[in-house]
């Protein structure tokens, strides 16, 4: 794949992210190790948290409103607040921020990541699909929530590539081990390629569309009313399936047991087999009729990764 395709990244500006496989139905990455002060290495946490909170404001509001510089810090604040309006994201506050163990919270976080009802994997998503498919977002589910305090639902992600109108939709999931995150994503596939679930979403997608500015949406407006057959709605789909996962490529590294390029092909090797694992699980009857994507994302540790990002969303959000 042409390294061209990269160089016009709209939130990786530093090239914190490398691609390491990159084909029709596979693209996989690995955070780029640094080092520390002390010369020794270093896994940059804090740097990937604030690469994905740095979507935030195009995430939230799409095409809604337009974002000026002199308003641009009270936009980011303001995006930070709708997604910890939900009492879910509360709890998450609670637990990861405030140090809050007791069962019930405890209980609560669990069932919260459980269904995955979080959007920091969908900010993640949203990042990918811009920096290396070169898509544009088509609507912003967060801000079309149909109200304050609930989550939104449907496709993680609604996004298009303006010259070829090549629609994408995307999930995403963020999970202690690979293998649940897999499964998850799979049942998501038996689940949403559905004649009727396909059609409530396109409706919805055409009423957001039009509280937007976009100058394609009268197009996209027409285009997805005239879609009442599933073989319509899935014609030339793009469906990008996320997986974030911890992986112990990163410790290796760390404590220097692997160098840069014996990490690569570890990393590669254990992306081979999730592709394979996923394309065992897959039995989604119209899976040869669209373009599916798988995206492997492992991070050294998902705990700390979700930690270090409520704590840049909680800041931003006095901003």
């Amino acid at each position: 794949m042409p390294k061209k395709q990269y160089e016009n990244r709209v939130f990786d500006k530093t090239n914190l992210l490398e691609v390491t496989i990159d084909e029709d139905d596979l693209l996989s990455f690995l955070v780029k190790m640094d080092i520390g002060d002390d010369g020794e290495p270093k896994y940059p946490t804090d740097e990937l948290a604030r690469l994905v909170i740095r979507t935030l404001p195009e995430y939230v509001f799409a095409w809604h409103e337009g974002i000026d510089l002199n308003d641009a810090m009270a936009k980011v604040g303001e995006a930070a607040q709708r997604l910890y309006e939900t009492d879910p994201y509360k709890t998450m506050k609670a637990h990861y921020l405030d140090g809050k163990d007791d069962d019930e919270t405890v209980t609560a976080v669990k069932k919260f990541e459980e269904n995955n009802r979080g959007e920091f994997g969908e900010l993640l998503l949203h990042l990918l699909l811009r920096d290396f498919k070169g898509t544009e977002s088509l609507m912003s589910k967060v801000y079309f929530s149909d109200a304050r305090n609930v989550a939104a639902h449907g496709f993680d992600a609604v996004h298009y590539i303006p010259a070829t109108k090549q629609l994408w939709l995307g999930e995403s999931k963020l999970y202690s081990t690979s293998n649940s995150g897999l499964t998850n994503l799979v049942s998501d596939l038996r689940e949403h390629l559905t004649r009727d679930y396909m059609h409530d979403q396109f409706v919805v997608i055409q009423k957001n569309l039009k509280t937007q500015t976009n100058p394609d949406k009268e197009e996209w407006i027409k285009r997805l009313s005239k879609n009442t057959r599933l073989a319509d709605m899935i014609d030339g789909l793009n469906l990008a399936m996320l997986c974030i996962y911890p992986h112990d490529v990163y410790q290796k590294l760390l404590e220097k047991r692997l160098t840069e390029e014996q990490g690569v092909e570890y990393h590669k090797t254990n992306i081979r087999n999730l592709k394979d694992t996923f394309d065992r699980l897959n039995t989604c009857p119209v899976k040869d009729r669209i373009n599916i994507v798988l995206l492997l994302f492992p991070v050294m540790d998902k705990k700390d990764f979700v930690k270090r990002l409520h704590q840049k969303l909680w800041i931003a959000q006095q901003m």
